[in-house]
């Protein structure tokens, strides 16, 4: 049975927008982990039995085909579960020229991606060995403004300032606290995963020095 997660299985341009893809959600915060590129018969076979699939025989995932592939949140435990995720990616796998599985009506299959020429090519045609034209390589969303650089650091550099603590500093960090060398933010937050400037450091250092230290 052969389900896999190669994406250098897929063709050749649907695997660079795939690519494509995986890269400007990283930059707008959400880690894509591809869990399925190209599938043997016995693998749709299982899907069609637990009413994943409407046939037992591949198609755009098939071997020769290479055409779709299935994505989930690549967050242990929030796999499936974050909806805003399954949206923003479902609408930049359309931007990109994918067909989104959130959109059908029968089975809805949102963590599915497919390139058909925009809906032209059936998968009846693609069992038939009929496969859509080239797929042009996505160019948009790839150069970062300033102001759109700014807001992914910042919302990076709160996500990290929230972050707990390491175990193995906890000795020093009671230390720490206890000498008022940390005093945490005005929610009483320690931030210990926060970056330090050379100004801060500075200041730190200074004052760190006049407590006898």
């Amino acid at each position: 049975m052969l389900n896999s997660r190669d994406i250098s299985r897929l063709r050749p341009d649907v695997a660079a927008n795939c690519r494509r893809m995986i890269e400007i959600a990283s930059l707008e915060g959400y880690p894509i982990l591809v869990t399925g590129t190209v599938r043997d018969r016995e693998y749709q076979e299982y899907c069609y039995e637990n009413g994943k699939a409407n046939s037992p025989v591949p198609s755009f995932h098939g071997e020769k085909a290479g055409l779709a592939f299935d994505i989930c949140k690549n967050v242990k435990g929030h796999e499936y579960d974050d909806e805003r995720f399954l949206r923003y990616c479902g609408e930049l796998g359309k931007r990109i020229g994918f067909t989104w599985g959130g959109d059908w009506k029968s089975i809805v299959d949102k963590p599915h991606f497919q390139w058909d020429d925009h809906g032209r090519y059936t998968s009846a045609m693609i069992r038939a060995g009929l496969y859509p034209p080239k797929m042009p390589l996505y160019e948009g969303d790839m150069e970062l403004s300033y102001d759109k650089f700014k807001e992914y650091m910042e919302r990076y550099l709160d996500e990290r300032a929230h972050m707990p603590p390491s175990a193995w500093s906890a000795e020093d960090r009671a230390w720490a606290e206890e000498n008022g060398i940390v005093r945490g933010d005005g929610s009483g937050e320690m931030q210990y995963k926060s970056f330090c400037t050379r100004e801060q450091m500075t200041a730190f250092l200074h004052r760190f020095s006049e407590l006898g230290f």
